[in-house]
């Protein structure tokens, strides 16, 4: 290994030569033709023969790092197309109140429809639940047609339920969406009322 005392002492004729320069596993400066494997990761430097730093090689990034600086890499792309389309699609935040106002507007006309389905489905299964005890009071089974029918009903209650259950959480997630949209309109438009 080369001091940089001895390499400032070599003759002219091997000043084309590079050497690196790194910190060893005890944490002393070395000067050498080549770097070891294990050092290269942990960054270096190129020097000339006069000791000149000719380029300095970065310590190359842990794999949590690297991956810290992808996934800021990947929200800042994320973050552009979305600034992107919200100057593309409004010109004011007026716009997106106008726009949020619309889409929660279809949301609650097809709750209200399933509302709807829900009330004539509770009348129907009332209706049949009627039909089943008047079969009863007579003495009479309960015709396989009726319950057949009762459980369809249900199912299909159960069903229509599940989808006004599905219905409020889209309104609750297109109105955090729209607000959202506006928070940012406002950072990157600021004024745009």
């Amino acid at each position: 290994m080369l001091s940089a005392a001895c390499i400032a002492a070599l003759p002219a004729s091997a000043s084309g030569k590079v050497f690196y320069r790194y910190i060893n596993a005890e944490g002393v400066r070395v000067i050498d033709q080549q770097i070891p494997p294990e050092y290269v990761q942990k960054g270096y430097e190129v020097v000339s023969a006069r000791g000149e730093v000719i380029r300095v090689v970065a310590p190359a990034v842990s794999a949590e790092e690297a991956e810290k600086v992808a996934a800021k890499r990947v929200r800042a792309e994320q973050q552009a197309v979305w600034d992107a389309e919200l100057r593309r699609r409004y010109s004011r935040v007026g716009e997106i109140d106008a726009a949020k106002g619309r889409k929660l507007a279809q949301v609650e006309g097809s709750i209200a429809i399933l509302d709807s389905n829900i009330r004539n489905l509770k009348k129907q299964i009332s209706q049949q639940h009627a039909n089943a005890a008047n079969s009863e009071r007579r003495g009479r089974q309960v015709p396989e047609a009726v319950l057949k029918t009762l459980a369809a009903l249900e199912e299909e209650l159960k069903l229509t339920e599940d989808q006004v259950a599905q219905r409020k959480e889209q309104y609750r997630v297109i109105g955090e969406k729209y607000e959202q949209d506006k928070e940012r309109f406002m950072v990157i438009r600021p004024g745009s009322r």
